[in-house]
C-alpha cells in the first residue's frame, strides 16, 4: 500500500486506499481479522470515513473480489488468441490460483454472513453478476482461442463453469502443494491439468 497521503477530497483515491488496506489485513489475518476499525487503521482514516464508502465488511470483500474480477476479464480480453487453449489456460492460471489465495478460504465465510443475515442486495447479486461475467470472458477467450487454431469447443453451457473449477481445484492443489507431497512439479502439474482441461472441451 503507498505511504502517501490521499489528497483530500480525492474519493477514489480514498477508496483505493481503503481496499488496499482491507486486501493486506485479509492476506494476514483472513475474514476474522477483516473490522471495519482495522480497515480504518490501516487506510490512516476514520471508521467513519470507510462507513461512507462502504456497509460493512461484506461490502468490503465484495468489492475486493469485484477487482479481482475485473483483472481476470482484463487477461482474458488480451491475452493472445494464437496460442490456443492451452496457452490461454496457461496464461490465466496464475491470475486464477491468486485469485484463489486471497479469497478462496474467506469465501464460505463472508456468503455465510451474508446469507444468514437474510440479505439478498447488492451484496449478493454484485459478485454473482461479476462471476458470470467472467465466466463469459473466459468462454469467450476459449472459444476465440480454438478457432484460432482450428479446433471447435463443445457447445455446453456447462463448459465455461466445469473449467472454472477445474482451475479453482488446480490452484487450490498448488496452494496446499498437494502434487509436490507426491513429487510431482507444480509446472509438470499446471501443464498436465491444462492439456486435459482442452482434451475436455474440444470436439474431436
Amino acid at each position: 500500500m503507498s505511504t502517501e497521503q490521499t489528497a483530500w477530497g480525492d474519493a477514489e483515491g480514498r477508496r483505493r486506499d481503503i481496499l488496499s488496506s482491507a486486501e493486506l489485513i485479509l492476506e494476514e489475518q483472513g475474514y476474522a481479522g477483516l473490522t471495519m476499525r482495522a480497515v480504518a487503521v490501516g487506510a490512516g482514516v476514520s471508521s467513519g470515513t470507510v462507513y461512507q464508502y462502504f456497509s460493512g465488511k461484506e461490502d468490503v470483500f465484495a468489492a475486493l473480489m469485484e477487482r479481482r474480477h475485473e483483472e481476470l476479464r482484463r487477461a482474458l480480453a488480451t491475452v493472445d488468441r494464437s496460442l490456443g487453449v492451452v496457452g490461454v489456460l496457461l496464461e490465466v492460471q496464475p491470475l486464477v490460483t491468486e485469485f484463489w489465495r486471497r479469497f478462496g478460504r474467506s469465501a464460505a465465510q463472508w456468503e455465510a454472513k451474508v446469507l444468514s443475515g437474510g440479505r439478498r442486495g447488492k451484496e449478493v447479486t454484485g459478485p454473482a453478476q461479476d462471476y458470470r461475467k467472467t465466466l463469459k470472458a473466459l468462454a469467450k477467450a476459449l472459444t476465440e482461442a480454438a478457432a484460432h487454431t482450428g479446433q471447435e469447443l463443445t457447445d455446453d453451457p456447462a463448459m465455461p463453469h466445469w473449467v472454472w473449477d477445474t482451475l479453482i481445484g488446480l490452484a487450490d492443489d498448488l496452494l496446499l502443494q498437494g502434487a509436490r507431497i507426491n513429487r510431482v512439479k507444480p509446472d509438470r502439474l499446471v501443464g498436465f491439468a491444462c492439456r486435459a482441461i482442452e482434451r475436455g472441451i474440444t470436439v474431436a
